[in-house]
């Protein structure tokens, strides 16, 4: 551990005992808080504890101060409330630990010291319709909510910045955009990523838009890969909805993904446009991560498996049952068809798809007895992180 000093900026004497005995090795110097960057720079610190109570005021200007020193922050506050930790976010601070939480503090500290050394990268996952309305957002969510229930942390990004439906489909309010992750991506760590970012009841996170459709224009092409980036590494798994074009947008999110889910119907305009969207794939290189998905299928309609393969150029890697009823009450009610209709056969078909994005088997089917159809599917497996 670094012998530079620990910096306790209005923290309690308490505070200074218990930091004492849990990291003998660590320099913790004790000091007033509202110091300048100037001063704060000069005290050469590896990093600072700084409490917001009684002024909350000081305590932000403080962490502000910090920051421009080039000093990480965590902040010991006596409310995990949304506003403070956002507020204590945009003035520079990397962590946020409830008063009293001295293990959260501990560990917190310890991952500022080490430079947030082992972390595992997660994988990126794209589902991308060959036209509109043909349920990529249902899909989504829902691969989503079985990533989730395997284990993995999961983020549900919408990357339609100015109509998603991810929101709609899940009953979230608006909340922590896209860009504003974008404009604190130095700042954020897992801890206030968790605590800012919009979570279902099935446990993903999820990250759109909303509201803030006039903010936009920030997201470009550059900002966007490192979001990707960010997200991968503290995330097992991150599943990107809202790609509706070849724009700038979302072939740099294309480019990040590691599996692509192409998903058409079982109707000529899909099929064609999936064709045209396989060819582009190809050109941009990314047709060894595509993987060809029907949704609604229906086993007696014309357009077959065999006839979607030879039209489209690519094999049907997985099919989604027809169940309109299912899934309506689903998005009526902003569940996941794991919640609503965990036994129908469109949630097994999904939760199919989720296993082979992990690289795993489901536990009550032997290896010796996989399927044609998850031999073929060449998908990168994810890394589930803690």
């Amino acid at each position: 551990m670094t012998t530079r000093p620990v910096l306790l900026a209005g923290a309690p004497e308490s505070l200074l005992q218990q930091l004492r005995g849990a990291l003998p090795n660590a320099v913790l110097k004790p000091c007033k808080a509202g110091l300048s960057a100037e001063q704060f720079r000069a005290a050469g610190a590896a990093a600072a504890v700084v409490a917001l109570e009684p002024d909350p005021e000081t305590g932000f200007r403080t962490v502000r101060d910090l920051a421009l020193a080039g000093v990480p922050a965590i902040v010991v506050g006596s409310q995990k409330d949304a506003d403070l930790i956002l507020r204590a976010m945009r003035e520079g601070a990397k962590e946020f630990v409830l008063v009293g939480d001295g293990p959260g503090l501990v560990r917190a500290l310890r991952a500022l010291l080490r430079g947030g050394e082992g972390r595992t990268a997660g994988a990126v996952h794209a589902v991308f319709p060959s036209k509109g309305g043909v349920g990529a957002t249902t899909l989504a969510a829902n691969l989503a909510g079985l990533l989730q229930a395997r284990g993995e942390r999961t983020c549900l990004v919408d990357l339609n910045l100015n109509m998603g439906d991810v929101l709609a489909f899940l009953d979230l309010p608006g909340g922590f955009s896209i860009s504003d992750v974008i404009a604190n991506i130095g700042r954020l760590d897992r801890s206030l990523l968790d605590t800012t970012l919009l979570r279902h009841r099935s446990g993903i996170h999820v990250l759109a838009q909303s509201h803030r459709v006039e903010d936009a224009d920030r997201v470009d092409p550059g900002a966007l890969s490192a979001l990707i980036g960010f997200l991968r590494e503290h995330y097992g798994a991150v599943v990107l909805d809202g790609l509706r074009s070849f724009d700038d947008l979302s072939v740099a999110a294309l480019d990040a993904s590691d599996n692509v889910l192409l998903v058409a119907t079982q109707e000529v305009p899909a099929v064609r446009d999936a064709r045209r969207c396989v060819q582009l794939f190809q050109r941009l290189g990314h047709d060894r991560k595509l993987a060809l998905v029907v949704n609604r299928y229906q086993k007696q309609l014309e357009i077959d498996v065999q006839v979607m393969a030879d039209t489209v150029g690519e094999p049907v890697r997985a099919t989604v049952a027809n169940d309109y009823p299912a899934v309506i009450r689903c998005v009526n009610k902003g569940l996941l068809l794991a919640e609503e209709a965990p036994k129908a056969q469109v949630t097994r078909d999904c939760d199919a798809i989720a296993t082979l994005l992990l690289g795993t088997e489901p536990e009550q089917q032997p290896a010796a007895k996989r399927s044609f159809f998850q031999r073929i599917l060449p998908l990168r497996a994810s890394h589930a992180t803690e």
